[in-house]
């Protein structure tokens, strides 16, 4: 009986992969990356300087907003994996979109500081979770293995267009309603998650019986963490969250301080955006190129460019077209580290581990990124200047490429051991024959 019903699946799945149904997924799925990854995310950068200045608040309570929201939006991961199994997909959908909308909606009402960092500090970051990590699921279930990982590259499009979007609707919104009417406004848009998650569930093929296991299992983990691709990974994006937006937190400050306009410094981060989506354009366009060999052999340039996009900057400071071109660079390998993160997931782990591994990355790249401007902070406050903090990022980068070589080093050692292996057992049983 159980065969029967996996045979209808499978039957009933072939049939889903011969319509268009599943780009109606990946649209839907690419829209939940640009309202619920990237426009609360930079939209709260814009809009908290306001804020401040009409409640007379410290800078680091508008700072721990920020921290809680990204901490639990981006480092939920694992704890929104076990209620999306417990609780299923479709209701977390609605409940994260609904949650989100409220809670922004809530706090252009509030009367204090202190209201806004409960609402969407935990509220909004707790119902941000749940869509983001969905939309990665939807993508793996609408599309065979062998074409996912090209679609789960190109849907982070959405995120990297969104923060290069939403500074510029953010701008806008502000001339126009002040904050309380712009949290109003991303309170409405949040809340079309609902609509596209309704979407996205009348278009979805049948679960296979895997999918359908609603268990956490920790010895699950366990076995992830026993992977020497997973682990070479996860500790790379450790490092990443650490050091690799340094200059999304300090180039302007840094260029400033070099007698630059605030003008000059937008320029640059402009010119990283756009080389951010290009980035993931690229890797979504050449994913079967990037496919062929393990995506984290490729990582070994791609961290080796970053490094030197981090170390241009303070090294050529006084040169404003060599640090327009770093900017470049930067933009490119970041794009393309980001988007090929879930398929690097995908390509190294089995398929019903694959959303535990991605849940785990959310969780570490998530809670290494508040740690991140913290830890730089330090870094600028020991040496006195921003120098040290982005020499410090090239270093950690240079060591993620290093992790890498030695990922491949490790691989071809163990394929040429059992390669002799089978081939001397080989020859003894021919021997003894």
């Amino acid at each position: 009986m159980v065969k029967g019903n996996e045979q209808a699946s499978e039957i009933l799945r072939r049939r889903y992969y011969k319509t268009k149904r599943r780009y109606v997924v990946f649209a839907g799925s690419v829209l939940i990356q640009f309202i619920g990854v990237a426009m609360p995310s930079a939209m709260l950068g814009i809009v908290y300087v306001d804020m401040t200045r009409e409640f007379r608040a410290e800078a680091s309570q508008a700072a721990l907003m920020l921290s809680l929201f990204r901490g639990i939006a981006f480092g939920g991961g694992v704890l929104g994996e076990m209620v999306i199994r417990r609780v299923g997909d479709f209701p977390c959908m609605i409940g994260g979109a609904l949650g989100g909308s409220l809670t922004l909606l809530a706090s252009a009402f509030a009367p204090n500081m202190v209201t806004i960092v409960v609402l969407i500090g935990v509220g909004t970051g707790c119902g941000c979770v749940l869509p983001t990590l969905l939309s990665y699921v939807y993508i793996s279930r609408a599309f065979p293995p062998k074409t996912a990982p090209k679609y789960l590259t190109t849907m982070t499009l959405g995120a990297g267009i969104g923060f290069m979007v939403t500074p510029y609707i953010t701008e806008v919104l502000l001339s126009h309603f002040g904050w309380r009417g712009t949290l109003m406004m991303a309170s409405g848009m949040f809340l079309q998650l609902v609509l596209i998650g309704m979407v996205i569930q009348v278009n979805l093929p049948p679960p296979s019986e895997l999918q359908k296991s609603r268990d956490f299992k920790w010895t699950d983990v366990v076995e992830i963490l026993k992977n020497r691709s997973y682990l070479t990974y996860i500790t790379t994006m450790l490092l990443f969250g650490l050091f690799g937006a340094v200059e999304i937190w300090f180039l302007p400050d840094f260029l400033v301080s070099n007698n630059y306009k605030i003008q000059d410094a937008a320029l640059v981060l402009t010119l990283s955006g756009f080389a951010n989506v290009s980035g993931r354009l690229i890797a979504g366009i050449f994913e079967s190129c990037f496919s062929r060999t393990k995506i984290l052999y490729h990582w070994t340039y791609i961290f080796m460019t970053q490094a030197l996009g981090h170390a241009v900057f303070p090294t050529f400071v006084e040169f404003y077209p060599v640090l327009c071109g770093s900017s470049l660079i930067y933009g490119v390998s970041f794009g393309l580290i980001v988007s090929q993160s879930v398929p690097v997931v995908v390509q190294a782990l089995p398929q019903r581990l694959n959303s535990i591994g991605i849940a785990m990355e959310f969780t570490v790249y998530g809670l290494s990124t508040v740690l991140g401007g913290f830890v730089c902070g330090v870094i600028r406050d020991v040496t006195g200047g921003f120098e040290g903090v982005f020499y410090v990022a090239s270093f950690a980068t240079i060591f993620c490429s290093c992790l890498c070589i030695t990922l491949f080093i490790a691989d071809k050692t163990c394929t040429r051991k059992t390669f002799r292996k089978d081939h001397i057992n080989k020859i003894s049983v021919i021997s003894h024959l």
